[in-house]
């Protein structure tokens, strides 16, 4: 017998604080998760005593990370499915798209390791990663790709967790197998002279100890409708489908995100090697900025689609004002401490005796002023972006960011290249310009689905249900 917890229902109640509170778990989550990702730079850039294996690391970023979101977004799918049925109370539903989500991420995650092994030379040689990095950016692809299913099952047991409105799990769960990968990295390198190697062991390992503890999580979760039994494993294809209907334009934006960003390393490889170094350090410091921000993403996305389930119009209003309030407010607060800290973090990257140390830092400082003082566009277009999503509206969602990313390409490809343009000026500038055409559109798309849906007509209804208008006799 399953049961809908009330706790966990997010259809009743004060809104912006319990948003608040929902999201900072998913921060600190996500945070630990960039600072076991900068412990890995960090280790092998000051310690493995190898000057190009940051770089290494750093050229394969971008296309691992196009390749893990494709099932973190599908993941983010299968969330928005069962928080629409948690929100219906529909028990019954909740445990099938459960299972069929956690079978599914098996199978997907497998798939996506065949192909990273597969296409890691390829795509290190397309986009034209220099001969000093190569051999050790494959190593270290080869290695990552090997965790992929784990990080598929983490995610998508992640994601179920979230949709039931349980935000703290998850960060239980990365405390310790972040702890397991920080001192794994210091072993492998430090003690068994390993390098980029070393980290990348490290790496998988923590995933596959993440995955391991999420999916016994959900095993004892024993009563409720969200618990999962490895018996009740299945592949229901109309839940297959509804959850692709929504994951996959979401997972094609951010394949579409991610091949720009392959753009910008193709581009960066046309600089100095200090360069090269300095995005790879300016980029995993402000994945803080972007993880914070993307936080809100997922509890607007959350908060959304049990309020939709459960037809709850005016409180969708709510959630989708005080998500973009939040997100602006906190991406401005963490980029301006960023730029604040720029120097002395960027310093715990690079080895004492480096002898491109200052150059390497006053690329990442002119990155950082760029990117990060507008940083927060990027926060409010991820948010609107997500709405939409849960609202069911993923693909005119993915065409608005289609051609805001359009515009990137386009400037990095034609206007970077261009001796006046060939700076890091001139490279980094095509983000916010991008982010800014992308939120008009966007915000153009809300004023058609809210017509559509009729938000705005079924909350005043409510309203006037809520409180109806009393009139005295004459």
């Amino acid at each position: 017998m399953v049961k809908v917890n009330k706790k966990s229902n997010l259809t009743e109640g004060p809104i912006f604080t319990r948003l608040l509170l929902f999201v900072v778990p998913i921060i600190l989550t996500g945070v630990l998760q960039v600072m076991y990702n900068m412990a890995d730079n960090i280790v092998v850039g000051r310690f493995s005593g190898d000057p190009n294996a940051l770089g290494a690391v750093g050229s394969t970023a971008s296309l691992t990370s196009m390749i893990v979101n494709i099932m973190l977004n599908l993941s983010a799918g299968a969330g928005v499915v069962i928080a629409q049925f948690y929100g219906a109370k529909n028990a019954d539903e909740v445990s099938r798209t459960v299972h069929t989500s956690m079978a599914f991420s098996v199978i997907g995650g497998v798939v996506c390791m065949i192909a990273g092994l597969v296409f890691a030379r390829p795509l290190l040689t397309l986009i034209g990663t220099q001969e000093v990095f190569y051999e050790k950016a494959v190593l270290y692809m080869t290695i990552v790709c090997l965790g992929i299913p784990a990080t598929s099952v983490y995610n998508f047991g992640a994601a179920v967790l979230r949709s039931i409105g349980d935000s703290k799990t998850s960060l239980y769960v990365l405390s310790a197998s972040g702890l397991v990968n920080v001192g794994l990295n210091l072993f492998f390198v430090l003690v068994c002279h390993m390098t980029v190697d070393g980290v990348a062991l490290a790496t998988i390992t923590s995933q596959y100890i993440s995955a391991a503890a999420v999916v016994i999580v959900l095993m004892k979760r024993r009563g409720e409708c969200y618990a999962l039994s490895l018996r009740g494993l299945r592949m229901e294809m109309r839940l297959i489908g509804r959850i692709l209907r929504i994951g996959i334009p979401m997972a094609l934006q951010s394949m579409l995100f991610s091949i720009s960003n392959i753009v910008v390393t193709g581009a960066v490889n046309t600089f100095p090697s200090h360069v090269v170094s300095a995005k790879t350090i300016a980029f995993n410091i402000e994945s803080i900025t972007y993880t914070v921000m993307n936080a809100f993403t997922n509890a607007a996305i959350t908060f959304i689609g049990q309020n939709y389930g459960a037809k709850k119009f005016g409180r969708i209003n709510k959630i989708f004002l005080y998500a973009l309030i939040q997100v602006t407010a906190a991406g401005i607060l963490v980029a301006q401490t960023e730029i604040l800290l720029a120097r002395p973090i960027s310093s715990l990257y690079i080895g004492p005796n480096d002898p491109e140390k200052e150059l390497i830092i006053k690329a990442v400082l002119e990155i950082f002023r760029i990117m990060l003082a507008t940083y927060f566009l990027g926060g409010v277009m991820e948010v609107i972006s997500g709405v939409l999503k849960v609202l069911g509206y993923s693909v005119i969602s993915m065409a608005a960011s289609l051609i805001g990313l359009a515009l990137r390409v386009a400037w990095l490809l034609f206007v970077t290249p261009t001796e006046k343009f060939h700076t890091i000026f001139g490279l980094f500038v095509a983000y916010p310009l991008s982010w800014s055409l992308t939120i008009l559109l966007l915000l153009l798309c809300c004023v058609y689905v809210w017509k559509k849906l009729g938000i705005m007509r079924h909350a005043r209804e409510e309203k006037n249900e809520a409180h109806p208008q009393s009139f005295a006799a004459p």
